[in-house]
């Protein structure tokens, strides 16, 4: 399971523009912290090398909008931490070279401490600020690495799951 955030996201600004680190903020529907990001790896080759401008004309809380009559108490974002450490996933603004994905904005860390975090956005909601590192001189994300996140993730997860359901055994 990832957070999803993206309903609640109001706006943001993440920078590539130093070899292997992503940093940046994000504000959300439903924290009053802004969310501040320190993470290892680089946007795809679309994108690397710049920042990212992110915003939602339309931001709503993601339990609001999930609900079908009633809504869930407490904010979608009440157990997400205002402080977000780890390992890019996949950053891509949809462009060429499409290394990923086309057409698409695609946003995921794998953060330390709320676990896989994706955004998926539409292309009218991020400009990019800056010019790209030239692509013919820049190798794509590895494919082996990301999975390697995505085990690494779900292996955390499964412990965590296992640990749940011993602490409920007698």
């Amino acid at each position: 399971m990832a957070w999803r955030p993206y309903e609640n996201l109001i706006a943001g600004e993440l920078s590539n523009t130093v070899p292997g680190k992503v940093t940046g903020w994000l504000r959300f529907v439903g924290m009053e912290e802004e969310v501040k990001l320190n993470l290892n790896g680089d946007f795809h080759r679309d994108i690397r090398g710049t920042r990212i401008r992110l915003r939602n004309p339309q931001p709503m809380d993601r339990n609001q909008a999930e609900a079908a009559g009633e809504p869930r108490q407490g904010s979608y974002m009440r157990r997400f931490s205002p402080v977000q450490t780890g390992e890019v996933g996949d950053i891509t603004a949809g462009l060429p070279p499409y290394d990923y994905t086309k057409d698409c904005v695609y946003i995921e860390w794998y953060s330390e401490e709320n676990g896989r975090v994706v955004l998926e956005l539409e292309s009218e909601q991020v400009e990019v600020i800056g010019k790209p590192l030239p692509p013919d001189t820049q190798e794509p994300i590895s494919r082996q690495k990301q999975a390697g996140n995505m085990s690494r993730f779900l292996a955390g997860l499964c412990g965590h799951l296992a640990r749940a359901g011993a602490e409920q055994d007698p």
